[in-house]
């Protein structure tokens, strides 16, 4: 029975030694360094230079795309469609409803009520 106890000893204080080890930022930071100069390398190899600078040039001409359709079709300056997430698979994009909100009419408005706001707070 002492044989087995002194083995199981052995194996949980192994057991704890590896979790300890394991569980340490100091034993992953080579591997993580090692990892990181391998994809570094296949980068240098693999991948053309030209590819690293035109897909984020490309992805920054989408952005401005979309941004510039989105004001747009926010102010109705355009006709849009949309996709709603509730719609079914294979469901089409709707035309946007129509708004009555117009733009000149709400700044108007939103003029009108600040002069109102600074009448009531000026003291006659």
């Amino acid at each position: 029975m002492g044989r087995l106890k002194g083995f199981t000893d052995t194996v949980r204080e192994v057991l704890w030694i590896t979790r300890n080890t394991v569980s340490t930022f100091w034993f992953w930071l080579p591997i993580i360094y090692f990892l990181y100069i391998i994809i570094q390398l296949w980068l240098v190899f693999y991948v053309h230079p030209l590819t690293l600078a035109i897909v984020p040039i490309a992805m920054v001409i989408y952005g401005v795309r979309m941004e510039e359709k989105r004001v747009k079709l926010r102010y109705g300056l355009q006709k849009g469609k949309r996709l709603s997430g509730t719609y079914g698979i294979g469901a089409t994009p709707e035309p946007v409803r129509e708004s009555d909100w117009k733009v000149e009419q709400a700044v108007e408005q939103y003029a009108k009520l600040l002069r109102d706001r600074n009448e009531e707070d000026e003291p006659s």
